[in-house]
């Protein structure tokens, strides 16, 4: 039966904290060594309604801690001001894009800030990173807002099919990236003994309101005969959901009794 597509869309910012708890579930133990390591950092410079008149540079940064055998288990975000000229500058709340609630860069309130200044690191999260979005105003009344960190892919829809030559799936991947949602398509293959695959094409793609756009990687020519498992890849920015929808992902294969296959997978509503 065929889904709506603000499904799937919604299910990205959920995608953060299902993709991000698979990756604190690797944590060895509770007494493991810990160590904080950067993970992300983005900033942005302001300026006034003029366009030319700076008000200053913002920072969100997040780090992720690490146990001394790799597994990741927890997040902290806060955000770094630099006014420019004096300039006001207010932090007023923070999320993880997981679902989780807004809270306050400052408990009580943080003042308006006129001069270089850092947060404390917020308490550490723990439901897998998502974005760390946080916003504020400046003195002027307008507001702003960043993201930094990013949430895993997610699977959104799978098409895999066993061949003589192997097994070959294709899948619609979602996350959030800084606040940003991302779609791609992953396309693997596996022999079997003996068999191999040549692809052509791998795309993702979207059918809204009768329009249809997308990103294909062509990878044929030079036509490669893959005899060892293989992967591959090619991703955007989601674009806005219309009122007809088709999200999908497709790879071009031949096989070597000289068909050319194609494998769609795709959410439809």
């Amino acid at each position: 039966m065929a889904r709506r597509v603000a499904k799937p869309l919604t299910a990205l910012a959920a995608a953060a904290a299902l993709a991000g708890t698979g990756i604190l579930a690797g944590a060895s133990s509770a007494s493991a060594a810990t160590t904080w390591q950067a993970m992300d950092s983005v900033c942005k410079t302001y300026t006034a309604l003029d366009g030319v008149t700076s008000k200053g540079k913002i920072c969100a940064e997040v780090q992720k801690r690490v146990t001394d055998t790799g597994s990741v288990t927890g997040y902290r975000g806060r955000v770094v001001l630099t006014p420019a000229g004096g300039s006001g500058m207010k932090p007023t709340t923070y999320h993880w894009n997981t679902g989780a609630g807004l809270s306050q860069v400052c408990t009580g309130g943080c003042a308006t800030q006129t001069a270089a200044w850092t947060s404390a690191w917020s308490p550490v999260h723990t439901a897998g990173s998502g974005p760390y979005k946080v916003q504020g105003e400046f003195e002027d009344g307008s507001l702003w807002d960043l993201a930094a960190s990013w949430s895993a892919w997610q699977t959104a829809a799978e098409k895999c099919r066993t061949y003589t030559a192997g097994v070959a799936c294709v899948r619609y991947e979602v996350r959030s990236y800084r606040g940003t949602l991302q779609e791609r398509s992953r396309f693997t293959y596996v022999p079997s003994k003996g068999g191999y695959i040549v692809p052509r094409t791998v795309g993702v793609g979207s059918v809204i309101d009768g329009s249809t756009t997308g990103v294909t990687s062509v990878l044929c020519p030079p036509c490669t005969k893959q005899t060892a498992s293989y992967s591959k890849t090619v991703s955007r920015d989601t674009p806005n959901p219309g009122s007809v929808n088709e999200y999908h992902a497709t790879a071009v294969f031949d096989q070597p009794n000289g068909t050319t296959t194609t494998l769609k997978a795709a959410i439809t509503g």
